[in-house]
C-alpha cells in the first residue's frame, strides 16, 4: 500500500470527509474510500467515467455503518494517476478493477455500479464471481449495444472529432454529471458541481470518458460482455432505473431483470440517468430493504447466504 500526504486544493473535505487510501496497481496509482468495519460485508461502487468516488459521498456515508464501502477511482479520475501509454478502454479499466479487487482480497462484495461503471464491473469480475453476493445497477448495461442503434449512433456522435473539440474547451461531460440534465429531479450546489468539474481542469484530461466509450462500439468488447453477463446469471441484483432516464426508454431495466432473474427492479419517478445524484435517499433506502429481504446477515467473518 502507498502512503501519500495531502490533497489537491480543488477536493472539499466538507463534502467529501473521508480518509485517502492507495495501492499502486500494475503502475497506476489508485487512490480509494475505504469506509466502515473490516469484518463487515463489502459495498464495492463503481464510478461512471468522468465521475469518481465522490460520486457515492451520500450512499458511503448512509452506509458505512454496515458495511464496508470501498471505491475507488479508476486511472485517471478523481485523485487516482493512470501508468504511461494507458488507453482508457473498457477492457483495460477492468483489468484494473479486477486486479484492485484481487490486491484488496474483497469478499462478500455487492458491486455497485452505474453508467460506465455497470459494464467495468461486469467484465471484472466475471472469473471472480466467487466474490460477488450480488449487483446493484442504475442507468447502465452489461450487454451488447449492437441492437440499439440510436445509442451505437450517440455513442459515435460523442466520440466524434467535433464533439472531442466541444468537450476539450467545455469540459461537458464532466459538468453534466452534476446538473439537471443527467439528474432531472434536483439541482446540485456550485461546491457539489465543481467536484465534478475541477479533476479536468486541464484540457488534455477532459476526453478520457470519451476512450472509454469508444470502446463500447468495439465489437470484440461486445461479445465479451455479453459472454460475462453469464456468470452473473444466479446473482441476487438490485435494479434502480430513473423513469426519465433514456436507457428506460431502451427497456434496459427489463433487459437487466430478464438477464438475471432473481431481481427487484424499481423505477425511481423523474429520474434521469445519474440516479446516485438524482435520488440519494431513494437508492440507500431501496437497497437497505433488497438487502434485509435478499440476505442473511453474518457472524462476524461468516460468509453470506442468499435466502
Amino acid at each position: 500500500m502507498q502512503e501519500k500526504v495531502g490533497r489537491p486544493d480543488w477536493v472539499d473535505s466538507n463534502l467529501y470527509p473521508f480518509h485517502d487510501n492507495w495501492v499502486d496497481i500494475e503502475g497506476h496509482s489508485i487512490h480509494y474510500v475505504d469506509e466502515g468495519s473490516r469484518d463487515a460485508p463489502v459495498l464495492l461502487f463503481i464510478h461512471p467515467g468522468p465521475g469518481w468516488s465522490f460520486t457515492y459521498r451520500y450512499q458511503i456515508k448512509q452506509l458505512s455503518d454496515k458495511f464496508r464501502c470501498i471505491a475507488p477511482d479508476l486511472p485517471g479520475y478523481g485523485l487516482s494517476e493512470a501508468a504511461e501509454g494507458y488507453d482508457y478502454s473498457l477492457h483495460s479499466q477492468s483489468h484494473t478493477l479486477e486486479r484492485f479487487v484481487q490486491t484488496l482480497d474483497l469478499r462478500n462484495m455487492i458491486v455497485w455500479g452505474n453508467d460506465g461503471g455497470g459494464p467495468t464491473a461486469i467484465l471484472a469480475l466475471a472469473q471472480e464471481t466467487d466474490r460477488v453476493l450480488g449487483l446493484v445497477v442504475g442507468g447502465t448495461f452489461g450487454w451488447s449495444i449492437k441492437k440499439y442503434r440510436s445509442v451505437a449512433w450517440t455513442l459515435r456522435v460523442v466520440t466524434s472529432p467535433v464533439f472531442r473539440f466541444v468537450n476539450r474547451y467545455t469540459n461537458f461531460l464532466a459538468w453534466s454529471m452534476g446538473s439537471k440534465m443527467g439528474l432531472g429531479t434536483r439541482s446540485l450546489l456550485k461546491e457539489e458541481r465543481e467536484q465534478y468539474t475541477r479533476p479536468f481542469k486541464k484540457r488534455n484530461t477532459r476526453n478520457r470518458a470519451l476512450r472509454l466509450f469508444a470502446s463500447f462500439n468495439d465489437h470484440a468488447t461486445q461479445e465479451d460482455l455479453d459472454h460475462a453477463l453469464l456468470a452473473f446469471r444466479k446473482k441476487p441484483v438490485l435494479i434502480q432505473f430513473g423513469e426519465a432516464d433514456p436507457m428506460t426508454g431502451q427497456k434496459w431495466p427489463e433487459r437487466w431483470a430478464k438477464k438475471l432473474p432473481n431481481n427487484r427492479l424499481i423505477l425511481l419517478p423523474h429520474v434521469r440517468h445519474f440516479t446516485f445524484e438524482g435520488a440519494p435517499e431513494a437508492t440507500v433506502e431501496n437497497f437497505r430493504s433488497w438487502w434485509a429481504e435478499t440476505f442473511t446477515m453474518p457472524i462476524i467473518n461468516a460468509p453470506l447466504r442468499a435466502r
